[in-house]
């Protein structure tokens, strides 16, 4: 049979709403049933016109979530954003540990030297926001000498967080002639001996980098590897991953289906790790006063301000850094490519890089919020990038410089006048958030240029503001003067500085 093409009506596919349906539909009926005109809300034609119309709205809003959810600038799930950047090989980064030194001292009567294991707990005293004090644990072991006077120091190294477990296991290292080492561990389950087992650790949030897996083969334990995937790995490699997901459980795999070994059939599987992480742990010099628990002859002598803390990554973080990483195809050419590269170290946010010469380049980098990064990560960043570097070049990694900018001064503040019916102390306040986002990552970054039409953009996009007049910006090392824009090397990240704004108007 013959169409009459003409009287084909057009579809609008992107008509997708309740209206667009129930308008659909109802000049659908119209032309198929021509003796059905009523359009009274009671008639029950219309009534299923519309329920059929309320259907289609909702599956088409989930449809269009669906969709957002498979790009990586739509996504709004954090299991979406996490997922597709674990596709182009970027595993975002989980809780950073603070770390610093604290320094250990006899108290009287200890006449011999006496060895705190690594693992020993120190806390900070209590931290009202936190409603507890901070734990940080020793990195290695240290040996407290025997008192004398003047009274000596014992310094060590330690890093926000602590051991979990609910028992020891003494792993013997007979192959390689090393003494045993005792680790305090949990059970996580039996093997099933199938491939892709998955188990769960019951604490959280797990510090990734300190996972470590035993299998009990009934000599003291076999000890297997951490990697990141199973793509370079053979079916008999004793290895397992570990990731954490959106809802910060973390969960540990063995084999894929055909590279890396299965634990065999009943053997019980224990994993040892470290909990904490976050920027909580950053605390000034002096907080950690105590041992968690009572060492006799030992006490507390003073600290370091712990430093290096951060939390886990955030949506918009990812969005930025997982293309970037992606781009460098795990080897650095270009002064951006090793840049890049830095951003697969847990902790580094930003990166720039600076060619100075043929064979070194610099590598500026800033942790998460513009917090520094400590020394154990800047090392980090160098082994990383420098074993997927050009031949010849040698990679010097340094923290980025923060530069502060003062926005409006005691002599020339920052002037608003507020709309009637707003209260001047609310707009005024957030007039102060509004200037402080705009010095808020992503917003700037390395060698970032700030305009004075940036801060007028953000100040005017504030309810309740009639007119604002800037009078100062200016870079806190420079001249209190003027508002020519802050420019910012290479190494440079400008961060909000002091704000002084007077309010007139409102109520």
């Amino acid at each position: 049979m013959a169409v009459d093409s003409g009287s084909v009506a057009s579809i609008d596919y992107t008509s997708r709403d309740f209206t667009g349906y129930r308008d659909a539909l109802l000049a659908y009926a119209q032309q198929v049933l021509p003796e059905w005109t009523s359009r009274s809300p009671a008639d029950f034609g219309v009534v299923m016109v519309e329920l059929f119309s309320y259907l289609g709205d909702i599956v088409s809003f989930y449809q269009d979530r669906i969709v957002d959810e498979g790009f990586l600038a739509t996504a709004t799930q954090r299991s979406s954003v996490v997922a597709i950047a674990q596709q182009l090989g970027y595993q975002p980064h989980t809780a950073i540990p603070a770390t610093g030194q604290v320094a250990f001292s006899p108290a009287p009567g200890l006449t011999s030297p006496l060895t705190l294991p690594a693992g020993t707990q120190v806390i900070t005293s209590y931290i009202a926001s936190l409603d507890r004090p901070v734990t940080y644990e020793t990195t290695a072991d240290v040996i407290v000498p025997a008192y004398t006077s003047p009274v000596p120091q014992a310094v060590a190294l330690v890093a926000e967080g602590a051991t979990q477990g609910d028992r020891t296991l003494a792993l013997y290292a007979s192959t390689s002639g090393q003494p045993a080492t005792t680790v305090r561990v949990e059970d996580i389950g039996s093997s099933d001996g199938t491939k892709s087992q998955v188990f769960t650790l019951a604490q959280a949030p797990v510090l990734l980098d300190t996972v470590r897996v035993f299998v009990d083969d009934g000599v003291g334990g076999t000890e297997w590897t951490r990697v990141d995937n199973f793509l370079l790995t053979r079916e008999s490699d004793l290895i397992f991953t570990a990731a954490t997901d959106d809802r910060g459980v973390t969960q540990v795999t063995f084999g894929d289906g055909v590279n890396g070994a299965v634990p065999a059939t009943g053997l019980t599987i224990a994993a040892a790790y470290r909990t904490g992480g976050g920027s909580y742990g950053n605390v000034p010099q002096g907080s950690i006063s105590d041992l968690s628990e009572s060492v006799p002859g030992v006490v507390v002598a003073g600290s370091s301000p712990m430093a290096g803390g951060a939390d886990e990554e955030t949506i918009d973080q990812i969005r930025i850094n997982a293309p970037r990483v992606f781009r460098t195809q795990g080897r650095a050419v270009s002064a951006t490519d090793y840049a890049d590269l830095a951003l697969t170290v847990a902790g580094v946010a930003d990166a720039r890089a600076v060619v100075r010469s043929a064979s070194a380049v610099t590598i500026f980098i800033i942790g998460p919020n513009n917090i520094l990064p400590s020394e154990g990560q800047r090392d980090a960043v160098a082994q990383y990038v420098q074993a997927r570097s050009l031949s010849g070049v040698v990679v010097n990694v340094v923290n980025g410089t923060l530069v502060p900018v003062n926005i409006g001064s005691t002599t020339l503040p920052v002037l608003i006048s507020v709309q009637p019916r707003y209260r001047r102390d609310t707009v005024k306040l957030a007039v102060q958030q509004a200037i402080q986002r705009v010095f808020t990552p992503p917003e700037t970054t390395f060698g970032s240029r700030v305009s004075i039409s940036h801060l007028y953009r953000a100040i005017q996009e504030v309810p309740g503001v009639d007119w604002a007049v800037i009078q100062m910006m200016a870079r806190s090392d420079l001249t209190q003067s003027g508002t020519a824009d802050v420019v910012c090397r290479d190494n440079e990240i400008p961060i909000v500085g002091n704000i002084v704004i007077t309010a007139s108007g409102g109520v």
